[in-house]
């Protein structure tokens, strides 16, 4: 399991307001407070050790039942036997939020909707960021009319974990990401917004180099692919995509690697060294980030 490497602060009979942290499965150190399932809190834990640093506490609940050795630091599910890293530090602020929380620039979150469409002020630094990658890197010579931040908590957790996932399959320290284009029509947007990209609906449009979602570099090419609406807009979504390793597709593929049980790719594309054009099969390597309105 990874984690921080982290000085143990000596014993402190002051007031100080000592937390406690554990380590979770993503490496990251978390609040006890972030554990539901665990009855005790930093401040219940901090009054056990005062009375004894080396001491053994020990703990039962409806949900579980466990023991935390303060000489160790290790907590031990008594059930599972499986074992966790604890650590004591005053206003120690690194514990995680990657599977969870969303990002901090999404605003007015509510977690009792499947989605949000929050629309971006042209003031913004995001809606100019935005604007001009589309039009500078998306190469789209058009005028937008609205930039729309996506808010989908489920399918942002989905990606997080699937980032990591290739990342301690392929044991490397990072997967290549890139923002590409979508065009689709407007009755789409709600479907894609709620639920991501649908590889089963492939080959609507074509599939030349494979049979999975297809993501363009430039605007302009992903602008062909939607259609015009009664207001006479068109819709281009600008998506969070981890390539990964990419090989050339063919119109057969069904995977990166069609025929082959090993995944050794990501992705496909329609030239390894020059590609404008992406193909992902796996729709947990999506994540649609902005909804853009042109025409």
């Amino acid at each position: 399991m990874w984690y921080d490497e982290v000085k143990i602060e000596p014993m402190d009979t002051s007031d100080t307001p000592w937390c406690w942290y554990y380590l979770g499965d993503c490496g990251r150190w978390h609040r006890f407070e972030d554990d539901t399932y665990y009855p005790l809190r930093s401040q219940d834990i901090e009054k056990y050790y005062q009375r004894n640093s080396k001491a053994v506490l020990n703990t039962s609940s409806s949900n579980c039942q466990s023991k935390i050795d303060f000489s160790a630091m290790l907590q031990t599910d008594l059930i599972t036997g499986w074992r966790r890293r604890i650590h004591r530090s005053y206003n120690f602020q690194i514990s995680c939020s990657c599977f969870s929380a969303a990002p901090v620039f999404w605003e007015m979150v509510d977690p009792t909707v499947p989605y949000q469409l929050i629309p971006l002020s042209e003031l913004t630094p995001e809606y100019q960021t935005v604007a001009d990658y589309v039009k500078t890197d998306g190469l789209l010579d058009k005028s937008i009319v609205s930039i729309s931040r996506i808010q989908n908590l489920d399918l942002w957790e989905i990606f997080c974990r699937k980032k990591k996932q290739l990342i301690r399959i392929q044991g490397v320290q990072e997967i290549q990401e890139k923002r590409l284009f979508h065009g689709t029509k407007i009755t789409n947007v709600d479907s894609i917004c709620k639920y991501n990209f649908d590889v089963r609906l492939a080959g609507q449009n074509g599939h030349s180099f494979g049979k999975g979602v297809y993501f363009a570099k430039h605007a302009t090419y992903a602008d062909k692919y939607s259609d015009i609406s009664a207001t006479q807009t068109k819709i281009i979504f600008l998506a969070r995509v981890m390539i990964g390793k990419s090989n050339v597709g063919q119109s057969h593929f069904q995977k990166p690697d069609h025929g082959c049980s090993e995944n050794l790719h990501d992705s496909c594309v329609n030239d390894i060294n020059y590609p404008n054009i992406f193909v992902i099969f796996d729709p947990n390597q999506i994540y649609p980030e902005y909804l853009i309105q042109c025409k």
